[in-house]
């Protein structure tokens, strides 16, 4: 549990193969349009023709515009990792690293564009499949939403989960199912408050 297990699709810089890198950005692509994020779709399109062009052997990976679609695919992909092994407490800048074929400074390069860190990327993730998990199975017990989220400790999870949240996982939970039936009645006004809001 301590490495990543092996992908096929990690293999992009050892043989020459770009597939992985434009899986990735597609993936992401696709994402950011359902989301309407211009801003983020605009980069990947770019990325995508530059990374097809790479494949292609019309531009080379050494160019400037290709360095650029390398960084943009490699990022998209190391997110992608990151998602995959997110419930591994053990997830690393290291292991994503030897994943994808770069440098742990490498690594921590292709996170500082983004205004946050690996650390920071990995923490958000998990906290967004913990809210999402303790909102679908309110049976589940918060310890096995804080092990399947990837948090190493219970202390740990209500800590970083109060820090980005603002109230405990419980009270959230909580919140959630007033939410829910609230939105299930109906309102004086004709209209119902979402309190599980960001």
């Amino acid at each position: 549990m301590g490495k990543l297990e092996a992908s096929p699709h990690v293999q992009e810089t050892s043989d020459g193969r770009w597939t992985p890198l434009l899986e990735a950005c597609f993936a992401e692509f696709t994402e950011a349009e359902q989301e309407g994020d211009a801003v983020r779709t605009t980069p990947l399109v770019r990325a995508l023709a530059s990374l097809a062009l790479i494949a292609r052997g019309i531009i080379t990976p050494a160019s400037r515009r290709g360095q650029q679609a390398l960084r943009v695919g490699r990022l998209a992909l190391a997110r992608q990792l990151i998602a995959r092994h997110l419930s591994q407490p053990t997830l690393s800048p290291a292991m994503l690293a030897d994943q994808l074929g770069v440098s742990v400074r490498h690594m921590h390069m292709l996170f500082e564009g983004t205004g946050m860190s690996f650390s920071q990327t990995v923490a958000a993730q998990r906290i967004r499949l913990s809210r999402r998990l303790l909102l679908e199975a309110p049976r589940r017990q918060i310890t096995e939403v804080a092990r399947v989220s990837g948090f190493d400790s219970l202390a740990t999870f209500y800590r970083i989960f109060h820090e980005k949240v603002g109230m405990t996982p419980g009270a959230f939970r909580a919140q959630g199912a007033q939410s829910a039936t609230a939105n299930l009645l109906p309102s004086d006004q004709g209209a119902s408050t979402d309190l599980a809001a960001k």
